[in-house]
């Protein structure tokens, strides 16, 4: 993992981004399609929740008889949200190189 030692705070920031667009893209494709056909419903037919029920984040997407429905413990979420990025900052900072210390020659010769 040496090419985390030459990335900027930049680089961390993008790859955070990344793997959270990741995370939404995938977890939530099913739940997005479900939305998207209760969207699209004739009016009256179609609804979309989301609920905090017991320690648990539901959503709910239904469409006439068809109904979708996932449940997560806000723990688990809350892992997954913060859990890689946070590990992927720690190696980071565990990779990163010291700052070199300033020399005394480079001091004393400085123009300001």
């Amino acid at each position: 993992m040496s090419f985390l030692g030459r990335w900027r705070a930049k680089h961390l920031l993008v790859a955070w981004i990344v793997y959270w667009v990741l995370l939404i893209g995938i977890s939530m494709r099913a739940f997005l399609a479900g939305a998207m056909r209760a969207l699209n419903a004739p009016h009256g037919l179609g609804s979309i929740s989301a609920s905090v029920d017991n320690g648990n984040f539901v959503l709910k997407s239904a469409v006439g008889s068809d109904t979708w429905s996932r449940t997560m413990s806000l723990t688990s979420m809350a892992l997954w949200v913060a859990g890689p990025p946070l590990l992927l900052f720690l190696v980071w900072l565990v990779t990163r190189r010291a700052p070199m210390p300033e020399r005394e020659a480079d001091r004393d010769y400085r123009v300001t």
